[in-house]
């Protein structure tokens, strides 16, 4: 291999056998060196090989923002993860979580820290992802010094899903805006603030975890009898047309039918979280 582009000291591009452009990552790889020259391969730490060259394009400029240990981190999470997760993950990973880390680094030595409302249900939908996510944080002291609030763990996780799935939208975005929507309705139709550490609050949210997972597989729950439907119109109207802008929501954001089946569990576990089973 010859030196195609030098990026920076640490950072360089060449092209492989097939003739495809590979990022080249090691510490001083680029010193002193020009175009056309060999790489020096005992310096080689990770060769990066994406899918399109507008991700190549992509990840090189992003190399050129952050901090080497962010690349040389997420590298590590994404090898730990290839070896523990049963879906193969999308190439964009190198991209999305290098840069969430370097930026999620940068914000913890600001102050800046937030509390992912996602923390205790990610860890029941998606098991393997978050227990990647906690040796990730492990990674990050180890390597940058830096310790990580463990709510940065489903952060981590929720990269790792998005890279799992492919299609049109992002798997791990779609999720987290179908739960934060269904809350923030519950939140403004019945004016209900919610005590995030209760058990029908994490029961909810689970919920809508597996309902969101539905939606995006494409296999809501089969549409059933109404009756248990009708009876819940009749004793919770408020909570039934929470459950029903939701599922509105979701019908005209995501192209997925939901029917009464997923609108009366909605309603039952909305039910809960707003404590008005039998104050009616």
């Amino acid at each position: 291999m010859v030196v195609k582009k030098i990026l920076n000291n640490n950072v360089i591009t060449s092209n492989d056998e097939d003739g495809q452009e590979i990022i080249i990552v090691g510490t001083g790889i680029g010193w002193k060196q020009k175009p056309g020259q060999p790489v020096e391969t005992d310096k080689i730490e990770k060769i990066f090989r994406m899918d399109t060259a507008s991700s190549t394009a992509r990840l090189k400029q992003l190399f050129l923002e952050v901090q080497m240990e962010s690349i040389r981190v997420s590298a590590k999470i994404v090898d730990y993860a290839r070896a523990h997760l049963d879906n193969d993950l999308k190439k964009n990973i190198y991209i999305t979580l290098t840069d969430h880390i370097d930026f999620a680094i940068d914000r913890f030595r600001r102050g800046l820290n937030f509390r992912s409302v996602l923390y205790w249900e990610l860890r029941t939908v998606y098991p393997k992802e978050f227990e990647v996510g906690m040796y990730a944080l492990k990674i990050i002291e180890e390597c940058m010094g830096v310790a990580l609030p463990e709510h940065e763990a489903t952060s981590i996780a929720l990269h790792l899903i998005n890279a799992e799935y492919d299609g049109n939208m992002s798997h791990a975005e779609a999720t987290v805006d179908i739960v934060h929507f269904a809350l923030d309705v519950v939140r403004l139709l019945l004016g209900k603030d919610f005590d995030e550490d209760s058990l029908d609050y994490r029961r909810f949210v689970t919920h809508l975890l597996f309902f969101a997972q539905r939606v995006m597989e494409h296999k809501p729950l089969d549409q059933q009898g109404g009756f248990l439907y009708q009876t819940m119109c009749r004793t919770y109207p408020r909570e039934v047309k929470c459950a029903e802008k939701i599922a509105r929501y979701v019908e005209s954001n995501y192209q997925v039918d939901i029917g009464t089946e997923e609108i009366t569990f909605l309603t039952v576990h909305i039910v809960r979280v707003a404590g008005t089973d039998g104050n009616r």
